[in-house]
């Protein structure tokens, strides 16, 4: 059996019109963001590769941030280093305790487990007991202790 090949620009128009359906659910539009920087400390020292988790009170958006060697960290909800749309949150913190050893390899965990040295009910929603309000027209500069 032999078949036809459509020429390119047929095959393309097709596919085009096929993905072009209204039916389609929109997504959220974006809320407006404000800067958002902060540093992260554990026992008081600074806490490098700390990921923080901002959770919007009426579940909106889920921005986040990652610390570096001093700490610090900005907050990103959309794009990078955006910030966060203004309101109430609870802020979780977590340290991924997995190590890559190559690209796309990760290493085998040790006896006992991985363990992280970040308490772990800074970890859960329901857990933590950080909480921040976001406010437009004002620096928001977070300093999370973690204990």
């Amino acid at each position: 059996m032999i078949m036809k090949l459509l020429p390119l620009g047929t095959l393309l128009a097709s596919f085009a019109i096929l993905g072009c359906g209204s039916d389609l659910p929109k997504p959220p539009p974006k809320l407006a963001t404000v800067p958002v920087e902060g540093i992260v400390t554990l026992n008081g020292k600074p806490a490098e590769g700390v990921t923080i988790a901002m959770h919007h009170s009426e579940g909106k958006v889920a921005p986040r941030g990652t610390s570096d060697k001093s700490g610090k960290f900005s907050i990103t909800t959309y794009g990078n280093n955006d910030g966060a749309p203004e309101g109430s949150y609870k802020v979780t913190a977590a340290k991924s305790v997995v190590k890559e050893i190559s690209p796309g390899v990760l290493a085998p965990p040790p006896p006992g487990g991985f363990k992280s040295d970040i308490p772990p009910k800074y970890e859960g929603i329901s857990t933590t007991d950080i909480q921040v309000e976001i406010k437009a027209g004002q620096k928001n500069e977070l300093k999370i202790d973690l204990k």
